[in-house]
C-alpha cells in the first residue's frame, strides 16, 4: 500500500476520516475542500440541531477542529479551528445533522415545512410548532441529542428560532 498512515502523527492516526483524506490527497491527488458557506458556517453537522445551536458538542469534536489550519493549510484557514454556535452555527443551506433520531428528523422536517408555507409566522407561533412537533421523551430524542430549550430560556429560544428561519427560507430550496 502506498499510504498506510504509519508515518502520520499519532493524532492523525486516531482520526481515520482525516487520515483517509490525507492519503487520498497525497497518493491520488484528490484535493479536499472546505465545505463551509463563505468559509464560516458549516453545512454538515456532526450533532443534532439543538446541540449545534447551543454549542454543547463533545470535546472530541472541538479537538478535531483545533489546528486543522496547520494539518491541512492548503484547505483550511485558522477560522476552521473555532466552531461557531448560536445563530452563527449553521449555513443557510445546511445539508445535514448527524445522530438525529427518527422523531427529531420528522420534527425538523415539519418545522421547516411550516416555515416555508408561512415565512411570516411570529416567533411565538414558530415556538408553538416546535413544542408540538419536537420529541420530549428521552428515548425519542436520542442519546446524542438534547431537548428543546426550557420555556424560560429566552436566549436559547431566540437563537434556535433564528437558525430555523435561516435554514428555512425559499433561498435554501433547490429545484430538482
Amino acid at each position: 500500500p502506498l499510504c498506510t498512515g504509519k508515518s502520520a502523527n499519532q493524532w492523525l492516526q486516531g482520526n481515520p476520516a482525516l487520515l483517509n483524506t490525507q492519503c487520498m490527497k497525497d497518493q491520488l491527488g484528490v484535493v479536499p475542500v472546505d465545505t463551509r458557506q463563505h468559509k464560516q458556517w458549516h453545512r454538515f453537522h456532526a450533532f443534532p440541531l439543538t446541540r449545534v445551536v447551543s454549542g454543547h458538542v463533545d470535546e472530541w469534536y472541538l479537538n478535531k477542529h483545533r489546528d486543522m489550519d496547520k494539518l491541512m493549510p492548503d484547505v483550511f484557514d485558522e477560522s476552521y479551528n473555532t466552531l461557531l454556535s448560536g445563530v452563527d452555527c449553521c449555513a443557510q443551506d445546511t445539508i445535514s445533522f448527524h445522530y438525529v433520531e427518527y422523531m427529531e428528523s420528522r420534527a425538523l422536517f415539519a418545522t421547516r415545512e411550516a416555515l416555508l408555507k408561512n415565512p411570516y409566522m411570529t416567533d411565538h407561533e414558530l415556538k408553538g410548532i416546535m413544542l408540538t412537533e419536537w420529541p420530549a421523551v428521552g428515548k425519542d430524542i436520542g442519546g446524542y441529542s438534547r431537548g428543546l430549550p426550557k420555556e424560560t430560556d429566552k436566549e436559547g429560544w431566540k437563537q434556535l428560532l433564528a437558525v430555523m428561519r435561516k435554514m428555512s427560507s425559499r433561498q435554501t430550496q433547490r429545484e430538482c
